[in-house]
């Protein structure tokens, strides 16, 4: 990381460390460097970066916090959301979307994805939280704040994209309201366009609307988007994270893993004219380079045969696996992704009869049971290697992963979406097609677990 300025301070002399990395005197910069050096595998030798005692300072606490286990979250209950129209469009509705959501700024309204043939945005009160894991007991709520409006094929805005059209995230930035999204069957590999910016959040029914925007890493960064918590931002050098997504076809332009791409989108999409916008990989894969278990495998295995688990020993990422969302969990040192997968028991096939005779149209499980909700938990430290030159995106590996502690009640179901209240420490999860309001409505069913324990106190591993 560099820096282009020194700091003044008339109580503090500057003193430089070998290789001109600079230290503060009256501060215990060198033992933290030390510290911190030793556990980056940082070396003066091989360092580019002035690291000044602000960012060792950062470096430090971050390493300094723990890993915390899937174990760490408690289920607490769950709510259901109105299918009801909000305009003579029947697809202008909850029914069947996917579940990419995101808490509005007050966190007492979510944003949220609408049919995915409809290609629209709308706002629905969060009613109260029950805690039971008998769907029959949420409760149902019917304030639709602001109805669905489409942002494709509409004369506001040019998402730049014809056909397949899918949202993929979505995220409140000051009074704006970033959206992703792909072409979910784009079959060339070849489109870049992955972003539009709606100017006031509230008034999603007249804003001005802005794109499309271009995301660098297209496809494999046009997904969730999340926050940097605050004291990591310098140490990134960027405000935001965006990832990949699932339910999207043609694997050879996605990334066969979760990804985390760093980008500033008030510089960028927010305050910025329509066009590219710069991100950094900090984790990322391909079929080249696809996410393995490096402690199962010693070489890197045949990318089909490991996508399809014809071994029956990947556990780690199938052809049927995707991450949905994916945040770094402040005030600790984890990087928590989450999605769905398939196939860790059975292997998968690809337009087969599953065991209870269903005819996939795609790959899918040959044990129909044989899929989940599942997670993958990332040392942030690993991240910053990789933001330092000294790790590639696609060497890192997860520190935990399997399946999601879902109630078994809702097993089996796969997460859409999710998003994270940090002053609550409450994150919010969606399952699609999880709710049956209807005998043919299949909106998606939400979910929140709480962080157990304090950061200080979470189980470090």
């Amino acid at each position: 990381m560099t820096s282009s300025h020194r700091f003044l301070n008339s109580l503090v002399l500057i003193a430089m460390l070998s290789f001109g990395s600079p230290v503060f005197a009256g501060e215990d910069c060198t033992g933290k460097k030390r510290f911190v050096y030793q556990e980056l595998g940082l070396k003066d030798s091989n360092s580019n970066q002035l690291l000044d005692c602000n960012w060792v300072r950062d470096a430090f606490k971050m390493l300094k916090s723990p890993k915390i286990p899937i174990s760490a979250w408690e289920y607490e209950g769950g709510f259901r959301l109105t299918t009801k129209a909000a305009s003579d469009n029947e697809k202008a509705s909850l029914d069947f979307s996917l579940g990419v959501f995101s808490l509005s700024a007050s966190k007492k309204s979510i944003f949220v994805a609408s049919h995915p043939q409809f290609g629209g945005v709308g706002e629905i009160l969060i009613p109260p939280i029950v805690a039971s894991t008998d769907i029959e007991d949420f409760e149902v709520e019917t304030s639709v704040l602001q109805g669905f409006q489409s942002i494709n094929n509409t004369p506001r805005v040019s998402t730049g994209i014809a056909g397949y059209f899918r949202i993929t995230g979505i995220k409140q930035i000051d009074d704006a309201l970033m959206v992703n999204y792909i072409n979910w069957y784009d079959a060339n590999g070849t489109e870049t366009d992955t972003s539009i910016m709606i100017w006031q959040a509230n008034n999603l029914a007249s804003s001005k609307m802005y794109g499309p925007y271009q995301l660098e890493g297209a496809a494999h960064a046009a997904g969730w988007l999340s926050e940097i918590p605050q004291e990591l931002q310098a140490l990134f050098e960027a405000t935001h994270i965006t990832g990949s997504q699932s339910n999207a076809s043609i694997a050879s332009r996605l990334s066969i893993g979760p990804t985390a791409f760093a980008f500033n989108p008030r510089k960028s999409v927010v305050y910025g004219p329509s066009g590219s916008v710069e991100t950094e990989a900090l984790l990322d894969f391909s079929m080249r380079q696809p996410l393995y278990d490096h402690s199962v495998y010693e070489l890197q295995p045949d990318y089909r045969s490991l996508s399809l688990n014809s071994d029956g020993r990947n556990k780690m990422w199938t052809l049927s696996s995707g991450a949905s969302y994916g945040f770094i969990v402040p005030g600790t040192r984890t990087y928590l992704t989450l999605g769905k997968s398939a196939g860790h028991e059975s292997g998968i096939g690809y337009k087969i009869k599953q065991s209870n005779g269903h005819q996939c149209g795609g790959p899918c499980p040959f044990d129909a049971n044989d899929s989940y909700s599942y997670y993958w938990a990332w040392d942030i430290a690993d991240l910053l290697k990789v933001k330092l030159g000294l790790a590639l995106p696609h060497s890192l590996q997860p520190y935990e992963h399997g399946k999601f502690p879902l109630p078994t009640s809702f097993r089996g179901l796969a997460i859409g979406g999710a998003d994270y209240d940090e002053e609550q420490r409450k994150l919010y999860i969606s399952l699609t097609k999880g709710d049956t309001l209807g005998k043919y409505a299949r909106p998606p069913l939400f979910l929140t677990y709480k962080l157990k324990a304090t950061t200080e106190n979470a189980e470090s591993k």
